[in-house]
């Protein structure tokens, strides 16, 4: 069956069964261990508009309902930019999973960068960085982060961990910015 109509079917099943945007991979994500500090890096590039991204990323109150892992999450107090969040979740690596609890201080710089430390929580200091940039067909967001756990994890654990953790969250958030986009182009 070589009929022009089948393969136009066929793409399109195909193309509407893939997932819009490229999904990050645990190879995307870049993380370095010194010293007992993880950092990581990754980019994740998405059709959404930046203010679709930015409105993602700042729904503190409803995160749970869309990050794996997160359980709970609130907005504890909110001045103008800058933001207490409070968070309680667990993740999960293959057969280990951790339990989370953190308290961030996060501040949006100009609707293009979103800062975070952690004041309190799970793990002994936690900062990083995002940078929202617009591109011609939608977003890039750069992302970097420190984390010094409050116990010890054998680095190559706490490596493949990040990895896939971080991937797992991206391509989340990646979904969630996805779906309001189209629901703004109905």
């Amino acid at each position: 069956m070589n009929a022009p109509w089948l393969r136009w079917l066929m793409l399109l099943a195909m193309t509407c069964l893939a997932p819009p945007g490229q999904a990050i991979t645990d190879d995307d994500v870049q993380v370095d261990y010194r010293n007992g500090l993880y950092v990581a890096t990754l980019h994740l590039r998405t059709p959404a508009p930046p203010a679709v991204v930015l409105a993602v990323l700042t729904d503190f109150d409803h995160m749970a309902e869309f990050m794996p892992g997160v359980l709970t999450s609130r907005i504890v107090s909110r001045h103008r930019n800058v933001y207490e969040v409070a968070q309680r979740g667990k993740v999960s690596f293959g057969p280990f999973s951790m339990p989370f609890e953190s308290l961030r201080r996060i501040e949006v710089i100009d609707d293009t960068r979103i800062l975070s430390r952690s004041l309190s929580g799970s793990a002994k200091r936690m900062q990083s960085e995002m940078k929202i940039r617009p591109q011609e067909h939608g977003t890039l967001i750069d992302y970097h982060v420190e984390i010094e756990p409050d116990s010890w994890i054998p680095s190559s654990l706490g490596s493949n961990f990040m990895q896939h953790e971080l991937a797992e969250q991206f391509n989340a958030l990646d979904r969630e910015m996805l779906r309001r986009r189209g629901s703004l182009n109905p």
